[in-house]
C-alpha cells in the first residue's frame, strides 16, 4: 500500500508563489521516515530542511506543484484561496498512485474538504482512504514530509528572487517590514509592483493606492 502526504507553504506571502508538496512511499517505509526526524517544515532551520529534503529524494516519490502569483492573482477573480489550494492538492494526487493520501486541512470540516477534493479528482480515486486535519504536519510524519517538500521549494524561490532584485527582503510575507520597504521602494523607482507580486493581495493594492495618491500630491 502506498500512503501520499500532501501540505502546501508559501499560501499567504505578498511575494512569489504558493508550492504543493506531496511525498509518497510505500506503508512499510513510514517507520523509516519518521527515523529520520522530520517534523513541521516551520519547526526546522534551512540547514535541516534542506538536509531531509535529500535524504526523503531518496527515500520515497517527492511530488511538486508551483502556482505562480499571476496565476492565484487570476484564479481568485473566479474562487477563494482554499480552492485554489484544492486545485493544487488534486493536482499532485492525480500523478500519485497512492491508496492513501492524508492532507494537512486549510479550512474547519475535514470531511467536506475530503468531498471537494474528490469531486475533482478522477473516478479511480473514489475509493481511496483519505484523511484531512488540521496540524497534520505535526501528526503525521508522511505530510511532515510533504511540508519539507514544499517549503524547501519555496525557499528556494524565494531566494532566486532575492538574487533576481538584489535585496534581501526576508520572508515575503506582509508582516514582514523589508518586504513592505522592498514593494514600496520599487514602486517608487518602476512604477509598478514586481512581477511576482500577488497584486490581488490587500498589502499589494494598499502599496500601489498609496503611490498614486503620492503622484497626485507632487502635482
Amino acid at each position: 500500500m502506498k500512503v501520499l502526504g500532501v501540505d502546501e507553504a508559501g499560501r499567504g506571502p505578498v511575494i512569489g508563489s504558493m508550492f504543493i508538496g506531496g511525498f509518497m512511499v510505500e506503508e512499510e517505509k513510514l517507520e523509516e521516515v519518521e527515523n529520520i526526524g522530520v517534523k513541521d517544515s516551520k519547526k526546522l532551520s534551512d540547514k535541516k530542511r534542506e538536509r531531509l529534503a535529500e535524504e526523503l529524494r531518496e527515500m520515497g516519490e517527492p511530488f511538486l506543484k508551483e502556482i505562480t502569483a499571476s496565476e492565484i492573482d487570476e484564479l481568485r477573480e473566479l474562487m477563494s484561496l482554499n480552492e485554489i489550494e484544492i486545485q493544487g492538492f488534486t493536482d499532485v494526487i492525480e500523478r500519485s498512485d497512492a491508496d492513501k493520501i492524508i492532507v494537512d486541512l486549510p479550512e474547519p470540516d475535514g470531511d467536506r474538504f475530503i468531498r471537494k477534493m474528490k469531486k475533482e479528482l478522477p473516478s479511480r480515486f473514489q475509493d481511496r482512504d483519505f484523511t484531512a486535519e488540521h496540524e497534520a504536519d505535526d501528526n503525521f510524519p508522511i505530510v511532515s514530509a510533504a511540508s519539507i517538500i514544499a517549503k524547501s521549494a519555496r525557499e528556494n524561490h524565494v531566494d532566486e528572487l532575492k538574487s533576481k532584485y538584489g535585496y534581501d527582503f526576508k520572508s515575503g510575507y506582509p508582516h514582514d517590514k523589508p518586504t513592505i520597504n522592498f514593494l514600496e521602494k520599487f514602486v517608487d523607482e518602476k512604477g509598478q509592483l514586481p512581477e511576482e507580486t500577488r497584486e490581488s493581495w490587500s498589502t499589494a493594492e494598499r502599496i500601489l493606492k498609496e503611490a498614486d495618491q503620492s503622484g497626485l500630491d507632487s502635482f
